[in-house]
């Protein structure tokens, strides 16, 4: 499931270098690998179980793709590269987990090339204070979300890092009511019928793509879209 639109960016250097900044178990190098096949990818993620998990399945990413792609450990706050190394950045529903985000923004402008990419998602501001106000233990849940982003302050926040905003969009509208039943539920959340339900239901949809309720999902996602996504491009 990706919160970004690859087939709608353009790359300076289609051929150069991607950074998947807390890749957890490469989705979104996937994507990245589907639309730009000559694009090395690298992805990055402090969580060990999580990039074990990418490991197994190197095969495929590299079966689609023309490139080498590595996985490594490592912070958001000290990236293991040069200055300038990466044509590509994205950083997906990360942000919002970071003690210290600004300080992860200002090493994303660091290691990404004059003209590079950086895209970044995180939870959408309506549908998750719904969640923390309907339970206390999502908000306070270990590895969690520290803070609700505003967009606009968030954008201010990336582009005092020689960043210009391009556009951003939503996605995944239909899983907000899920969201919303989990922290509802939450302590019977595992064996509540009705999430189970709804579980199916987002399962079809990331897998078959069924026209009515991919349909629902594109024409909800401006309001209750769960992720939002920011593209920038560096000065």
């Amino acid at each position: 499931m990706l919160t970004f639109n690859f087939k709608k960016l353009i790359l300076e250097n289609p051929n150069g270098l991607m950074l998947d900044l807390g890749c957890g178990e490469g989705r979104h190098i996937f994507g990245v690998m589907e639309e730009f096949p000559n694009l090395q990818c690298i992805g990055l993620d402090p969580h060990i179980k999580s990039l074990a998990k990418a490991y197994e399945g190197l095969d495929f990413l590299e079966s689609i793709s023309n490139k080498k792609t590595n996985f490594l450990s490592g912070s958001a706050y000290s990236l293991p590269f040069p200055d300038n190394s990466f044509d590509l950045v994205v950083c997906s529903e990360v942000l919002e987990h970071l003690h210290e985000y600004k300080d992860a923004i200002a090493e994303v402008s660091r290691v990404l090339k004059p003209g590079g990419s950086f895209l970044a998602s995180v939870p959408a501001e309506f549908p998750e204070k719904i969640c923390w106000a309907l339970s206390k233990d999502y908000q306070n849940e270990p590895g969690g979300h520290l803070r609700i982003f505003n967009k606009k302050s968030l954008i201010d926040d990336i582009t005092q890092n020689d960043f210009q905003f391009k556009y951003s969009e939503r996605f995944h509208s239909i899983h907000s009511a899920y969201w919303w039943l989990r922290c509802l539920f939450w302590e019977t959340q595992d064996s509540n019928i009705l999430i189970k339900a709804y579980k199916k239901i987002l399962e079809i949809h990331i897998l078959k793509k069924p026209f009515v309720i991919d349909q629902i999902d594109k024409i909800l996602n401006p309001v209750l879209g769960k992720s939002i996504a920011l593209y920038f491009t560096k000065k």
